[in-house]
């Protein structure tokens, strides 16, 4: 987990290269949301993606929070199916399967306060894993938003740092273990591996 531009994604596949020279069956996976991406939501796809497009995607899901009745719901339903049977296989093939972001990070999509989106998230956490344990790149917002140029605004990555952070904290993930991502790739992915060994071993 991080904000955008901390470095999740490379680290992550970085990581998979070293576990599997290391002799240990290990896989990646994308536990992102981007829009309705699952076959069953096709209908919705074209039009998520293109306010997403078109607006970004803090406004374009708002957007689509208006036009679609139950987003909320939806959303939820059509993450799991997409991810949750490609995590079940990866975990009976594989000894370490590393989710490139995961459900915490979907259910800050959620972000209304209605009860009815705090509900699905409770909801959607209850029918994943709990992971082992959970990396989290912490950088400096305005490196992160010197490294991408697709993020909104700085005051944007400040406010998703805060929240990921009390998010970790309020559903009292036990193994949480913070990276500084001001360091480079090789040495966040060598702690992150001498870590995920020990946990194998």
């Amino acid at each position: 987990m991080g904000i955008d531009g901390s470095g999740k994604t490379t680290v992550a596949m970085s990581l998979r290269e070293s576990l599997n020279r290391a002799g240990i069956s290990c896989t990646y996976l994308w536990c992102g949301w981007r829009g309705f991406e699952s076959w069953l939501f096709k209908p919705f796809a074209a039009q998520t993606k293109y306010a997403m497009s078109r607006r970004g995607n803090e406004e374009g899901i708002a957007t689509a929070h208006e036009k679609i009745p139950f987003f909320d719901l939806w959303m939820c339903f059509d993450y799991f199916i997409r991810v949750c049977p490609a995590l079940i296989a990866a975990l009976l093939k594989n000894t370490i399967v590393i989710a490139d972001r995961y459900v915490y990070d979907v259910i800050l999509e959620l972000h209304s306060d209605a009860s009815t989106s705090q509900r699905f998230g409770v909801w959607l956490l209850k029918l994943f894993p709990e992971p082992t344990i959970v990396f989290y790149i912490k950088v400096p917002p305005e490196l992160a938003f010197a490294r991408k140029d697709d993020i909104p605004s700085l005051e944007f990555l400040c406010e998703r740092d805060e929240e990921k952070q009390r998010l970790l904290k309020e559903l009292s993930v036990d193994q949480v273990v913070t990276l500084d991502g001001t360091r480079s790739i090789k040495e966040l992915t060598e702690d992150a591996l001498r870590i995920a060994i020990q946990l194998v071993t």
